[in-house]
């Protein structure tokens, strides 16, 4: 199922939804899965991205899902100014982790995918002795300039 994210009643039902969690529970952030299917129409199922600007914006993105994104983010923010929300994106979407008033989505740190993809195959199945050390440092390093990620060594794949 997916959210039709340019109806009013659906983006009233996610965000009260965000704000009884963080009223009921005391949450102080978010992890939002499968943050790729929200912000394109395609929801990147059978898409590549290599960092064009183009495969990024365009008729295929969804404007109405990254405003339910930004809308989420300014009322978390709203709530708990120090609360954090994660993206889990494959796609690179730039601005992603910027600053709502940068013209960004306002998240606080994109999930580092490529980071326990990497660990598996690694351990899985190369020797300790071919693994490129080169390639470790790129993995845990490639982002973009000033953006926060949350890299971890083990995901539920």
């Amino acid at each position: 199922m997916l959210f039709d994210y340019s109806k009013y009643e659906v983006k009233r039902f996610l965000l009260a939804n965000l704000a009884w969690f963080m009223d009921e529970y005391n949450i102080d952030g978010f992890r939002f899965d499968a943050v790729t299917s929200i912000l394109y129409h395609h929801h990147g199922i059978n898409r590549s991205f290599s960092g064009d600007y183009n495969e990024y914006f365009g008729d295929h993105t969804d404007l109405d899902g990254i405003s339910y994104l930004m809308l989420a983010n300014i009322l978390i923010r709203e709530l708990n100014p120090d609360a954090i929300t994660i993206a889990e994106d494959v796609s690179g979407m730039p601005t992603l982790c910027r600053e709502i008033k940068d013209g960004g989505m306002g998240f606080s740190y994109r999930l580092s995918m490529f980071i326990p993809d990497m660990w598996i195959k690694l351990l899985d199945g190369t020797p300790d002795e071919h693994w490129n050390i080169g390639h470790i440092v790129h993995s845990l390093t490639d982002k973009r300039w000033r953006e926060k990620v949350v890299g971890y060594a083990e995901s539920h794949d």
